[in-house]
């Protein structure tokens, strides 16, 4: 049976994953993350050098430009759309002006009246902004030592590029443009985690990035009306290395990165880049680091491993024992049983309900989300609703946005009508490409019969065969509920192909 996004194919997770070959996900993620970290807190250097000799907002503008042809290019070659998702243009275009356009607009007009350790304290608070709009954006909830471990790194950061640097205003209007940018792009990063999940890395920078790079290159040759003296050899070989390492491989990463990980811990990238900035401006000869600055840092760090404990699962409502192991389960699905008697009960019924054609939906800690078999709108397949299945672009974005929050999807379900519960080929190549899960769930396959659900079994991501593979078998139910479903853990010769397959190749 086939899976597929109704608006784009294949999803954008799933595309994604090729960016890092068989890289287990969560060392993709450190890498990254530390990548992100050292590109940003050296990119400096070369801002200063670009600066230097022509004005901050053409250099930016050009970087943009020398990245966007590259973009395009690597683009083209992976056959990644240049054009955002069929009804995701407003998002695009928010992207555009929100995050490429305006911000860099007004980073260079408040850096006209604003000192540099102002402005860079005002680009870091994107890091207590965005855990802030998380909790409408996201619908997270903040744990107290989140907050603390947020408010201790910012609080150190600003001590630090304090300490160092001086503070001052010529204008509060550059304190406002630089505190408007700052929002802007917080606004921008809960926009891409709340609905970037249909749009591939590289269409969410590609277009955006060469439209910003006109915008801004043309505004500063009307304001600014640059020379050719402005065009010195260093300069111009810091802006190219600012738009082929900051901008093509900087922002592509981090909005890749920002796409998977939770809101919360991608936000402390904002305080820790700073940091590796005032290392890197103690090896450049700019300044010289004292002991109490090595506390700041020191705070800067133990705010960001404060944030990331837990005192129990994000997923334990209040009030519920974090000593149950059913709950536990719950809360992770690969440690145990998912599923309740009622659960089960619910989604037999909805595949009673959908025969001859499957079912789809998933599973959240809250409860079944039942959704529309949307195969006959995908342009991915050519499969009818009885041998295959699509969730329509709402219960897509539903899905992939539960990931991160209190409520997450633990198991994607569907049934298969008359040929046996397995997972197809087709239902692996939707849910593991280049060896790695497209999303941290388990899928659950529901035998569905005309008499009623014979049985059910649910897959986990293998990461030694790099597949979904068999971990419980349920017993099926009548449709009069006399027979309950019942769990047995099975264990099967992952070479043995299910039976069923080939009744499923015949059709």
């Amino acid at each position: 049976m086939t899976t597929a996004s109704a608006q784009s194919g294949m999803p954008a997770t799933l595309r994604n994953r090729g960016l890092f070959g068989r890289m287990p996900p969560a060392t993709a993620e450190v890498l990254v993350y530390i990548l992100v970290c050292i590109i940003w807190g050296t990119n400096w250097i070369a801002i200063k050098v670009a600066v230097t000799t022509m004005p901050a907002m053409l250099a930016s503008g050009l970087r943009f430009l020398v990245a966007a042809p590259i973009l395009i290019a690597i683009c083209l070659a992976k056959g990644v759309p240049l054009r955002f998702p069929r009804g995701l243009t407003w998002f695009g275009i928010y992207v555009t002006v929100g995050y490429f356009g305006i911000p860099f607009l007004l980073y260079n007009f408040a850096e006209q009246y604003i000192s540099s350790g102002l402005t860079a304290i005002c680009f870091a608070s994107v890091c207590v902004l965005m855990v802030v709009l998380s909790v409408p954006f996201l619908g997270m909830t903040l744990t107290a030592r989140q907050i603390v471990g947020v408010l201790v790194s910012f609080g150190a950061l600003a001590l630090l590029v304090a300490h160092e640097q001086h503070f001052s205003v010529k204008s509060m209007w550059g304190v406002a443009a630089a505190l408007v940018a700052a929002i802007m792009h917080a606004v921008a990063y809960m926009i891409i985690k709340k609905h970037g999940a249909p749009v591939h890395t590289l269409t969410l920078d590609t277009l955006p990035m060469a439209v910003a790079g006109v915008l801004l290159t043309g505004t500063s040759l009307l304001i600014n009306h640059p020379t050719a003296r402005m065009f010195k050899l260093s300069g111009v070989v810091a802006t190219i290395e600012l738009g082929i390492v900051a901008s093509v491989i900087g922002l592509v990463v981090y909005f890749w990165l920002l796409q998977r990980i939770n809101a919360i811990t991608v936000s402390f990238i904002f305080v820790i880049f700073p940091v590796i900035a005032q290392a890197a401006s103690v090896i450049y000869g700019d300044i010289r680091f004292q002991p109490i600055d090595i506390l700041f840092i020191a705070l800067v760090l133990g705010g960001f491993a404060l944030a990331q404990l837990r005192t129990q699962s994000a997923a334990t409502r209040p009030g519920q024992s974090t000593n149950s192991q059913a709950e536990n389960d719950r809360a992770h699905p690969d440690s145990g049983d998912p599923f309740t008697y009622e659960t089960l009960r619910q989604i037999y019924a909805h595949a009673t309900r959908s025969y001859p054609e499957e079912c789809c939906g998933f599973v959240r800690l809250s409860g079944v989300r039942e959704c529309t078999n949307a195969v006959a709108e995908s342009d991915a397949s050519a499969r009818t609703a009885s041998t295959g299945f699509a969730f329509n672009a709402a219960d897509t974005l539903e899905l992939y946005k539960s990931i991160d929050t209190d409520d997450p999807t633990l198991v994607v379900y569907h049934s298969h009508p008359d040929v046996g519960a397995y997972m197809s080929a087709e239902d692996q190549r939707f849910a593991v490409m280049n060896g790695m899960q497209t999303l941290p769930v388990a899928h659950l396959v529901v035998d569905a019969t005309a008499e009623g659900v014979r049985g059910a079994k649910l897959f986990r991501f293998d990461e030694g065969c790099r597949a979904y593979t068999e971990a419980r078998t349920y017993e099926g139910m009548l449709p009069s509920g006399e027979s309950g479903p019942k769990t047995a853990a099975i264990r099967r010769d992952r070479s043995t192909a299910p039976m069923a397959a080939g009744r499923y190749d015949a059709r």
